[in-house]
């Protein structure tokens, strides 16, 4: 846990729904967001991805405050819970794509 700063709600089905709905984000609006962000992940040798994956999180929070499933949603205080995040989210999105690779 991140000091309180990131915590998802609503035990299991929490879990489950926002697996869900980082898995949705990751796989169609991920690498659309890739592409418009070419030129920075150019000149910032890749580490625009870390922003990538923040704005990813924001969007999964911002999805489940949309779709109020009751007692399940992200909650984020501060910018560098986003990063920590982020960062995790890379640290599963690499270890997904070495299991998965042909």
């Amino acid at each position: 846990m991140l000091h309180g700063d990131f915590a998802i709600t609503g035990g299991v089905l929490g879990y489950f729904v926002a697996a869900l709905i980082f898995g949705i984000l990751n796989g169609l609006v991920k690498p659309i967001l890739k592409i418009l962000a070419f030129p920075l992940m150019l000149m910032t040798v890749g580490l625009f991805s870390f922003v990538l994956n923040m704005i990813v999180i924001w969007l999964a929070k911002y999805a489940l405050g949309i779709l109020a499933f009751e007692g399940i949603g992200i909650h984020v205080e501060h910018i560098a819970a986003y990063f920590y995040a982020g960062l995790l989210l890379a640290i599963a999105n690499f270890f997904i794509h070495w299991l998965t690779r042909k």
